[in-house]
């Protein structure tokens, strides 16, 4: 009954700014509540953006709403009545997670609505394929908000993900873009620089191999990855550096270690010697560069039961996927196996990546109908 309330409200107001506003044909809306500041991929985008057409006019909206925090909905209520402007005005809006207004609403005909989701692949589940479960949303509130309706195009990873997104999203295959994420460009490109920045300002991750920890979000958990690691890992040996989910509410371990809040996990695979993730599409930003990356599965009987995962991780990295930690501590000093890693890069990544921000763009330009006028 509240969230049909709050959708009549919504409702009414954005139909009164649709009579007194036109449409921008350059105007593109940007929205995210992943966190507090401007998501890395937006950035990329925008700054492709002005590089190809000065005339191109860019709204962005980005507030961390995690859901079931009272004072987070709140504060978001008034980025969301903001947002029924921008899309009342737009003609492209990009989202990188669902955002009520543009799934519980009804849109002019003109606007195109691209889902640039967070990952280059979906290793694990989410969305619709999610619901019910603990992890997941419940059904009846996924239903009542409208879950991952209204969207044009989804911005997919490599084809063989094809089936895992549109079971997620609740789309066609021939909505599908399989251009991978700006960020895996910046990453390809700017690796070396990015890790010199980082050793700049963190000197003392220069000093021994660096494990840097990655584990997804587990929604209403408190995470216990870390703990688990760092009582197992030689700190005399390596640097442990923690790098948390914007959402999340992972237990950090008194043992000593980084969590480097300034700079991305992305970016901080640049400087990782090793990768230990869980149910983290990052292990394919990871793959990209080639970063020895080991999925640490101390849970994984409860996540099927909670969340699901839809890849066979155990069959696809054989000897990188560990339940134990110990058992994952013996692997960090052995020789990795790099033929594994190859397979998995040929399996899941794409054969050509690199201009994925180009291939979006010139899509918004052309099928998108951004500045046509």
């Amino acid at each position: 009954m509240r969230i049909g309330v709050v959708r009549v409200f919504l409702t009414v107001v954005y139909t009164a700014i649709k009579l007194v506003t036109r449409v921008d044909e350059n105007k593109v809306v940007f929205l995210g509540r992943r966190m507090d500041r401007e998501p890395l991929d937006f950035r990329l985008i925008i700054e492709e953006l002005r590089r190809r057409d000065p005339n191109v006019k860019v709204a962005t909206l980005s507030k961390l709403l995690r859901g079931g925090d009272s004072r987070e909905t709140f504060m978001f209520a008034p980025v969301l009545l903001k947002s029924l402007y921008h899309l009342a005005t737009a003609k492209v809006c990009v989202l990188d997670s669902y955002w009520p207004a543009v799934s519980m609403l009804t849109h002019r005909r003109s606007l195109v609505v691209y889902q640039i989701w967070h990952s280059l692949g979906k290793i694990k589940q989410s969305g619709k394929q999610a619901l019910g479960r603990t992890q997941g949303r419940a059904e009846h509130v996924a239903k009542g908000m409208r879950m991952h309706e209204g969207y044009d195009y989804v911005v997919a990873g490599a084809e063989v993900w094809n089936p895992q997104y549109c079971a997620s999203f609740g789309v066609s295959e021939d909505q599908l873009l399989n251009i991978g994420l700006p960020r895996a460009d910046y990453l390809l490109r700017e690796k070396d620089a990015i890790a010199a920045r980082i050793r700049r300002r963190h000197p003392e991750l220069g000093e021994k191999p660096v494990v840097l920890y990655v584990p997804t979000f587990r929604r209403g958990e408190n995470a216990t990855g870390a703990l688990k690691l760092a009582a197992e890992l030689d700190l005399d040996k390596f640097t442990l550096v923690i790098k948390k989910h914007e959402s999340d509410t992972l237990i950090y371990p008194p043992q000593e270690h980084h969590t480097c809040p300034d700079y991305t996990g992305t970016e901080l695979l640049t400087i990782a010697d090793y990768v230990i993730t869980d149910y983290s599409s990052i292990a394919l930003e990871a793959a990209l560069i080639n970063v020895k990356t080991f999925y640490f599965l101390y849970d994984y009987e409860h996540y099927l039961e909670s969340n699901g995962v839809n890849i066979d991780l155990d069959n696809e990295l054989p000897r990188c996927v560990f339940r134990d930690a110990p058992e994952l501590m013996r692997a960090l000093e052995a020789d990795y196996p790099y033929d594994v890693l190859k397979r998995y890069q040929e399996k899941f990544l794409f054969p050509d990546p690199g201009h994925s921000a180009k291939d979006l763009v010139d899509h918004m330009f052309t099928t998108g109908g951004l500045c046509t006028r």
